[in-house]
Order: C-alpha cells, then sequence, then structure tokens
C-alpha cells in the first residue's frame, strides 16, 4: 500500500516536471534523476545477494532492507511512467528493463558460474541445488520488485516478461554448461538408490526441476537432456536385474513379488522427484522390461499360473492379475491356461468319476456346481471379476459339459448320458426334496440356471425336465412356487417361447383343480353317485409329454365315474375332445389280509388288476388281459410288481417259487402277506412312453426345417453355405445343428417345393412363394 502511493505522488511530479522541462530539447542518455533511481536499484539487489549467500540469515537491518525493496516497487513505478522520449528523451522503461538483464547476467557471470564451474560428481549436484535455488529467490524477488516493469513495458512491447528473461539468463551462463555432466550425476543418484544407498531426495527434486525450467513452460528440455537418458538407463537396469532374478535357484518363485515392489518403488520415485509426466513413462517402462517381455514365466511349470491354480495360492494368483492386467493383452496368456487347467484339471477329474461310478449323476451336478462356486469366489477375490476370466470358464465348461458320459459300471444297452439329462435329474431330485429352505432352493436354483447356460443341448435338457416336471405334477406332491421359480428363471435366460410347454403345464394344473371342483358341484346337482374318491386332470395337448394312450378297459366301478365325468366335460366345454391315459394315473386300495389291513398306493393298471381278484377265485394272466384288453407284455409287468417285489400282495396258485408268468398261471391273493406300515406305496410297473432323445431329434428336424423357411423367405436366394451358417447362428442358442442333418432337411424342403435349385448354378437354392 506504500508502495502504491509512493507511486501516485511520484506520478504527479514528474508529469509536472515533464511539462517544464520539455522545452529545454531532446537528451542522448537517461536524465540524472534516472541515474540516482537506478543506483538505488542496483543497490537493493545488492542487498538481496547478500541476503541470499548468506543462507537467508536476517540481515541487522532487515525491517529497513524490507522498506528499500517496497520503495524499489515505487522506484520502478516512477522511472516507467516518466517517458522521457515525449520530449525527445530515452524510454525510460526500454532503458530499464536492459539495465536489469545486464544485472542479472552479470551476477551470474560474477557469482553462479564460478561456483558451478569445474565440478563434478557430488559436488556439481550440491553446488547446482544451491545456486538453482538462489536463482529461484532471486527470480521471485526480482519479479516483485520491478513488477510494474513486467505488467507495463513487456506487454505492450510483446518481449518476454522478467521470469523468462531471467531463466534465459540462467539458461546461457549456467545450465548449457553443466547440463551434460549434471544429467551424468542425477542418473548416478538414482541408480544408488535403486541399490538402497539412501540420497537426498530434496536435491535431488530440485536439481530435476531444474531441466524443466529451462524449457520455460515447456517440458522439451526436460525431456530431451535428462528423461530420455533416464529412461533408457532404466530399461538397461532392469533387463540386467530381471536376468539374473530368473537366474537364480528358486527365483522364478520370488520375480513376480520382486516386480511388485520396484513398480511401487519407481512409482514412488517418480512422485517424489521427477516431472509428473515421467510417472507413465517410467511405469511403462519398468512393465515393458519386466513383464510383457517375460510373459513366458505365466507358463513356468513350477510358479505359472496353472502351478498356482493347482496349489490354490490366491495370493499369488492375485498377484498376477494386478501385475499382468497393466499391459496390454497381458491377461489373455493367464486366461487361456486357466481354461485349459479348468477343462483338464476340473472337468475331466469330475467326468472320469462318473464314468468309473466314483460318483453318481447328482453328486456330478454338485461337483460341477462346487468347481464354478469355486472359481467365482476366485475371479470376484483376486480379479476384479474380469469378464476374460468368465470367457475362459464358459469355454471350459462348456467343452467338458457337453461331452457325452459313457458309464463303465452299466447294462451294456445302456448308452452315453448327456449333461442336459443329468441336470435335469438333478432339477428332479431338488425339486421332491420338501426339506430345503426357501433360501437354499434359491441359491440352487441360480446357480443350477448358470451351469444350464453352459450346455449346448439345451432343448434336450427341456424335453428331460418337461417329462418329468410332469410326473411331479400328476404323481409326486411337489410346490408350483418352486416350480414357478425355476420356470421364471429359465425364461429370463433363454426367452418366453422356451418355458412356454413347462408354463402351460403349471397353468393345467390350476385348471384341473377348479373342473374338479365344478365337477363334485355337478354331480350333487345332477344327483350322481361318486362311489369313490375319483379326480381326473385336465392336460393340454400341446403342453405335455406324449403320454401312451391304452385301450384299458377298467371295471366298472371305475368306469361309471369316468363316463360321468366326461358327459360334464363335454357339456360345460365346447370342441374339446377327451382321451384317457392311464399311464401316470394311481390310486389308493384298502385292503384285507389275515394280519390286518392295509392301504396301497398303486398305479391305474395295477388297481384294475387287484380289483378282480374281489371275487376270491384264481385268476390267470390270459384273462386278466382279456378283460382289462392290455397286452399280454403289460399284464406280465403289472402282475411281476404285485407278486415278485418288496410287497408281494399276490401269490401263485398253488405256491410256485418260479418268477416266469406263462399265461395259463393262475395267481390268487397272499392272505397271509404281512407289512409293518400299514400304508404303503407299490413302485409303478408302466414302461416309459417315449424316449426324450429321440423325441428331440423329432422336433429338431421340425425346427431346422422352419429355419430354413424362415431364412429363406426373408432373403429369397442364398449359396448352400451361407444357408447353413444362417441356420446355426439363430439355432445355437437352443442345440448346435448338424450341418448333415441341415442339408437333408432341405433336400426334403425341395422335394417339397418350398424351394428350389438354381439351373446354373446347384449350390444356390431360391425360395419358392
Amino acid at each position: 500500500i506504500n508502495a502504491e502511493y509512493m507511486g501516485v505522488r511520484h506520478h504527479s511530479l514528474v508529469r509536472s516536471m515533464s511539462r517544464k522541462t520539455a522545452s529545454k530539447g531532446s537528451a542522448t542518455k537517461p536524465s540524472e534523476q534516472f541515474e540516482d533511481e537506478w543506483k538505488k536499484m542496483e543497490s537493493s539487489f545488492n542487498r538481496l545477494l547478500a541476503f541470499v549467500e548468506s543462507g537467508y540469515k536476517k540481515p541487522p537491518d532487515w525491517d529497513s532492507w524490507i522498506k528499500a525493496n517496497m520503495a524499489a516497487y515505487a522506484i520502478v513505478y516512477n522511472l516507467c511512467t516518466k517517458n522521457e522520449c515525449r520530449s525527445g528523451g530515452v524510454n525510460s522503461a526500454q532503458v530499464l528493463y536492459q539495465r536489469t538483464k545486464a544485472m542479472i547476467e552479470k551476477y551470474l557471470s560474477d557469482r553462479v558460474t564460478k561456483q558451478v564451474a569445474d565440478k563434478k560428481g557430488e559436488a556439481l549436484l550440491t553446488n547446482v541445488y544451491t545456486a538453482w535455488d538462489h536463482h529461484q529467490l532471486v527470480v521471485r524477488w526480482g519479479k516483485f520488485m520491478f513488477r510494474y516493469l513486467d505488467d507495463y513495458y513487456t506487454k505492450q512491447q510483446n518481449i518476454d516478461p522478467l521470469r523468462i528473461m531471467m531463466l534465459q539468463c540462467f539458461n546461457t551462463a549456467v545450465y548449457e554448461k553443466i547440463k551434460a555432466d549434471l544429467s551424468v550425476v542425477l542418473l548416478g543418484e538414482i541408480q544408488k538408490e535403486r541399490e538402497n544407498i539412501e540420497i537426498n531426495r530434496t536435491v535431488m527434486k530440485e536439481a530435476i526441476g531444474l531441466f524443466v525450467e529451462m524449457g520455460m513452460d515447456s517440458i522439451i528440455i526436460y525431456e530431451k537432456d535428462f528423461e530420455l537418458a533416464f529412461l533408457e538407463k532404466t530399461a538397461e537396469f532392469y533387463h540386467r536385474l530381471s536376468a539374473a532374478w530368473l537366474g537364480e535357484s528358486g527365483g522364478n518363485h520370488t520375480y513376480l513379488k520382486r516386480v511388485e515392489r520396484c513398480l511401487n518403488e519407481e512409482q514412488s520415485r517418480a512422485m517424489n522427484y521427477l516431472h509428473a509426466s515421467s510417472l507413465p513413462k517410467l511405469v511403462s517402462t519398468v512393465e515393458e522390461v519386466l513383464l510383457s517381455e517375460k510373459l513366458y514365466v505365466l507358463e513356468d511349470p513350477d510358479a505359472g499360473t496353472e502351478a498356482l491354480l493347482a496349489n490354490w495360492k490366491t495370493e499369488d494368483l492375485g498377484r498376477m492379475y494386478s501385475l499382468f492386467k497393466r499391459i496390454p493383452k497381458g491377461l489373455e496368456p493367464m486366461s487361456v491356461i486357466l481354461r485349459e487347467y479348468i477343462k483338464t484339471n476340473e472337468g475331466k477329474v469330475i467326468n472320469r468319476k462318473f464314468c468309473d461310478g466314483e460318483i453318481d449323476g447328482n453328486a456330478y451336478i454338485d461337483a460341477c456346481l462346487e468347481s464354478h462356486d469355486k472359481y467365482t469366489e476366485l475371479f470376484v477375490s483376486c480379479f476384479e471379476n474380469a469378464t476374460i476370466f468368465h470367457k475362459a470358464r464358459k469355454e471350459a465348461f462348456e467343452l467338458f459339459l457337453n461331452q457325452p458320459l459313457q458309464p463303465s459300471k452299466t447294462e451294456a444297452n445302456i448308452g452315453k448320458i448327456t449333461s442336459s439329462e443329468l441336470l435335469s435329474s438333478y432339477c428332479d431330485n431338488l425339486m421332491k426334496n420338501e426339506k430345503i429352505s426357501p433360501d437354499e432352493l434359491e441359491t440352487k436354483l441360480d446357480k443350477i440356471v448358470c451351469l444350464f447356460t453352459y450346455i449346448i443341448e439345451k432343448d434336450l435338457f427341456q424335453e428331460f425336465y418337461r417329462k418329468q416336471m410332469s410326473k411331479r405334477l400328476l404323481v409326486s406332491k411337489t410346490d408350483n412356487d418352486n416350480e414357478r421359480q425355476l420356470i421364471s428363471k429359465l425364461k429370463m435366460k433363454m426367452g418366453a417361447p422356451f418355458t412356454s410347454k413347462l408354463e402351460g403345464m403349471i397353468v393345467d394344473k390350476g385348471v384341473s383343480a377348479e373342473t374338479q371342483k365344478n365337477f363334485i358341484e355337478f354331480c350333487k346337482k345332477s344327483g350322481t353317485e361318486l362311489k369313490v374318491d375319483f379326480s381326473a386332470q385336465i392336460l393340454t395337448t400341446g403342453f405335455w409329454p406324449a403320454f401312451k394312450i391304452d385301450t384299458l378297459n377298467p371295471p366298472e366301478i371305475l368306469s361309471t365315474h369316468m363316463d360321468a365325468f366326461t358327459h360334464f366335460y363335454h357339456k360345460t366345454t365346447q370342441s374339446r375332445v377327451l382321451k384317457w391315459v392311464h399311464s401316470l394315473g394311481t390310486a389308493t386300495v384298502t385292503s384285507k389280509f389275515n394280519k390286518g389291513p392295509k392301504e396301497i398306493i398303486v398305479s391305474t393298471y395295477q388297481a384294475c388288476a387287484l380289483l378282480f381278484f374281489n371275487s376270491g377265485a384264481p385268476i390267470t394272466p390270459a384273462e386278466l388281459a382279456k378283460e382289462l384288453q392290455l397286452p399280454f407284455d403289460e399284464i406280465q409287468r403289472t402282475l411281476h410288481s404285485l407278486t415278485f417285489t418288496k410287497f408281494p400282495i399276490l401269490k401263485k396258485d398253488g405256491g410256485k417259487k418260479t418268477k416266469t408268468i406263462n399265461e395259463d398261471e393262475a395267481f390268487v391273493v397272499n392272505e397271509d402277506f404281512t407289512c409293518p406300515q400299514r400304508k404303503f406305496k407299490i413302485p409303478n410297473s408302466i414302461k416309459p412312453h417315449g424316449d426324450p432323445v429321440e423325441k428331440t431329434d423329432e422336433n429338431r428336424r421340425h425346427v431346422i426345417e422352419a429355419c430354413i423357411v424362415r431364412v429363406m423367405k426373408s432373403r429369397k436366394q442364398l449359396t448352400h453355405l451361407e444357408l447353413q451358417t444362417e441356420c446355426i447362428r439363430q439355432l445355437s442358442n437352443t442345440f448346435k445343428p448338424d450341418p448333415k442333418m441341415i442339408k437333408k432337411r432341405i433336400e426334403d424342403l425341395i422335394q417339397r417345393l418350398y424351394l428350389e435349385r438354381d439351373e446354373g448354378d446347384r449350390n444356390i437354392y431360391r425360395y419358392l412363394a
């Protein structure tokens, strides 16, 4: 404030004097007043230099020195505003700028240049640090003392501001003479620090800052005179060091730990005394030498990715990931090794255990789920859930899960088993488990759906699951909410068409309950007497798997109820056809034996056969076949299940013990049958109808044909390869079609006039509208 006040006062005085002396003629050099004021500026600058060279010790007259520096600002203001050139004199500001520059050059030449001349090694570094530190203070004070000159003259004349001018003076007088030697000394100090010798980082930071400042607001000088050589030396050092590490006994086990430590040290080094622009370049150089050029360490048999996975060293795996993710495509070799390891050491082991009979189907799926969970945890804890590893696991699971399994300890006529069948059976057992909690079921179903996505033959799973689900809904006790839960998860993954039949089965179950309620009310209103607890389930043909349609002629007690229900259904619906399916029906039969009554849960076939024994007379299989109008082999299976199993409620007449069943052998009730349970169930003897694999193959033919027609209808003309590729692409979400099957379907469609071959090129197909 004092300086500005003085400046205003002097400004008024100068303008008044200039008006009085303007008529005296022109001057060839600055006025005496200018020279007097300049001497004061020189005196202030010399006192500044004395203060700097004393190590910043306050002089005895510190207050007066501060006031003199403040007065220097006012002097510069007065000299700049006193424009003598208007009256023919010199330009005061120009002279002041030139003399300031000369004063700086003289100070550097007389004091600083001698301070660093002929110095080497640490002496050079120490003296440069001192000289540069002093000069920076001189620049700051100089800018303050001559601030008005900087604000007024340099901007108007478009010349270098005082800071740049003073840095250029230092560059010419000092920097150009020492830059090469200084760079060598700095690189030597950095090498010492890398060898665990302590250095003065403050001195290093100031000395390296000199290279930056010499760029005059640019880092070109820093990059050319220091950084380039620094990065080259860094690469050379780590080439030697990495070779020594890997050459040591057991060095491969500690290599990545050492790399991690070196990267941290270099990052700390860059942040402490290098320019900010050097950090990414330095780290990139070290990564290139220690990681990019050493990718082969990932394949090391003792300390590579596979070895760490085999010993489940999660900490080392996490370190390996964090290091190699830093370099381009560094994670690709890791993911390839992971994929091969899962396929070979996880998948093949699980498959072999199942084929050798060590584990059953449920244990096989449990092992797959456990393996999947194990790697999920690894990806989250060590690999930051990186997508590349999820993809590798997916490819590995797809490879081993879609290999057909041939159990060695099974009957020779049993073919290979697929994961689709095993996973469906696993779901079947899970749905039948009444002890599982809702939360546990939710977790299990999520995992099952994850595993399901790896299966290629999803349509085969769908067919197996549909058949098993139908039995659960019709025979077993199952929770429809649990069924809906899995169906909804499959729907989210595969879309509504995939689960439409499964959802239709659930709907039919609800509709059947409502229909049964209406049937009971209808019987009451019509006066129809129901002698047994009769219940019929209405199934929509398109939703449910194909069941065996038989010609069973049930006993009168059942047929009257069936006729009553048929009459009711036709009266309440229109254009519906009922076909009775007895193969999945059940009945509870009350029987009286010498040891007491029993309640027996049997199939419809078994119940019909047992009802004929109420007469007490022996009955032959031929007579049963005639009365029930069933094939003889079905009668044989039914009688066998009632005679030669855990619950022999029938026996051969005459006490014969042979297990063969002939047409003329009579059977009677086993009056002496005993069982500790009052109520029990006899297993269903009905032969399963329809092979899901055959049904799936049949469905695939229709699906492929529909896809071919759909593609050709939109494209009109395609080559065989183009059509085949497009069909595989569209259908691969559900199954992978065989090119041979596609070719057969094309030929069939040509015969049926959906397509035609081009006359000129038989490899081209055309769509026929």
